[in-house]
């Protein structure tokens, strides 16, 4: 009980005594038996306020209890009986006082049967509730964490770049004319392409889950995140769609298993990591330098356990980590599932392309979704409005783990 009401109540009880005693004197006194009608009032005056601070008393006790433990349910049976007996509503009609009655049932989140998982033989006496909603993480890396990114207020990004070139470049003796190199230029748009995701909850959720709004808003922008990165990799251009990296038509080039390559044929047991340093090659004679590798995790973690006929790990020095991150030959690598498993791409994510950004992620809760106002539904949409310029296909190399393997390994 709280000091200070206590001592009040004290207080007001002595009071009241003294008042009774000085009331009951008056009636010795009295000839006709008569209370002084001031007297009367001041103690009634005094009981009122006592039972108030009683009251007050009760209310603190219950809400203290409520803040300390929760009523524990074995069965749904035990809840609407629970919430019948406690209603106002109903006790008032049944004593003819209203002609009807209302009772709200709140799906109790301490009912073991309204949780998958849950044991109502473990609450057998309180339980503890642990704040947010637990999920599975979204991709902790992606792709827009290293193409670069700007801003635009436009639908449509228009850039140059070469459609082809012949170097005639050479020595040229004293008094002869040089000879001229060839080159041609083309224009190239990428298109402004609008990426979303809608998902219906009830109203009731997002008012009884405190933690429910949070989790959509983390939750949807990471979904987002991962559309983003499955369009930047396999997207094939045409709207809605982005252009993508792995597209054979305006993405990156793939590796190369033509016999005139550098390694055809050239390697005894051709193995992933191979494949991944013979990319980094391709990359190097077309004057780029690998900035990052993308992979499928089985793809990597098969990598990294690979092993020789004596049993040895084959990654050596070539998989290291560093910075947080796991490198071959210094290059960071990136594992993404949006990355199918069994492909790769090595690239100077730098130089190769850009992400413009024309409108940023936006997450919005809304009624105004079919007839979502009649049946208390909401809407919670997130987009993000987002174009793809790839300047130079020469800084991507992809492929395929299999094929590239087969071409490497000598006959």
């Amino acid at each position: 009980m709280d000091e200070n009401i206590k001592k009040q109540l004290d207080d007001v009880c002595n009071v009241i005594d003294e008042k009774l005693e000085k009331s009951a004197k008056q009636i010795k006194d009295n000839v006709n038996n008569e209370v002084d009608g001031v007297i009367k009032g001041e103690v009634k005056n005094l009981v009122n306020k006592h039972t108030e601070m009683v009251d007050r008393l009760d209310k603190m006790e219950v809400e203290n209890k409520k803040n300390n433990s929760f009523p524990i349910f074995r069965t749904k049976r035990e809840t609407f009986a629970d919430a019948i007996n406690g209603s106002e509503s109903l006790k008032a009609m049944k004593e003819g006082n209203r002609g009807n009655a209302n009772i709200e049932f709140k799906a109790d989140v301490l009912i073991s049967t309204d949780f998958t998982g849950a044991n109502s033989a473990r609450d057998v006496t309180r339980i503890t509730r642990v704040e947010g909603i637990k999920k599975d993480p979204a991709a902790y890396t992606n792709l827009r964490d290293f193409i670069p990114v700007g801003s635009t207020d436009g639908n449509v990004i228009r850039f140059v770049k070469e459609a082809s070139w012949t170097d005639n470049a050479a020595a040229t003796a004293e008094g002869s004319a040089p000879t001229a190199s060839e080159f041609a230029l083309s224009a190239n748009d990428a298109i402004v392409q609008k990426l979303t995701s809608v998902m219906t909850i009830s109203q009731e959720m997002l008012d009884d889950t405190p933690a429910l709004s949070s989790y959509l808003s983390q939750r949807v922008p990471a979904k987002i995140n991962s559309l983003l990165d499955t369009q930047l990799l396999t997207g094939n251009g045409t709207s809605p769609n982005l252009q993508g990296l792995l597209d054979a038509t305006g993405g990156g080039v793939a590796f190369d298993t033509a016999s005139s390559a550098p390694f055809y044929q050239a390697i005894e047991s051709a193995q992933d990591l191979d494949v991944i340093i013979v990319a980094l090659n391709q990359l190097a004679l077309a004057n780029y330098q690998g900035s990052a590798i993308v992979l499928n995790p089985t793809d990597f973690h098969k990598m990294y356990l690979l092993k020789d006929t004596q049993n040895s790990y084959l990654r050596g020095n070539s998989i290291s980590s560093a910075e947080g991150f796991f490198r071959i030959n210094g290059v960071p690598v990136y594992v993404n599932n949006q990355m199918t498993a069994g492909k790769f791409i090595v690239g100077d994510f730098a130089q190769g392309s850009q992400i413009w950004q024309r409108e940023g992620l936006n997450v919005a809760f809304g009624y105004e979704d079919s007839d979502n106002f009649s049946k208390y539904l909401v809407s919670v949409r997130g987009m993000m409005r987002i174009a793809h310029s790839i300047y130079s296909g020469n800084a991507y190399v992809w492929g395929t783990f299999s094929t590239a393997k087969t071409s490497l390994e000598t006959a």
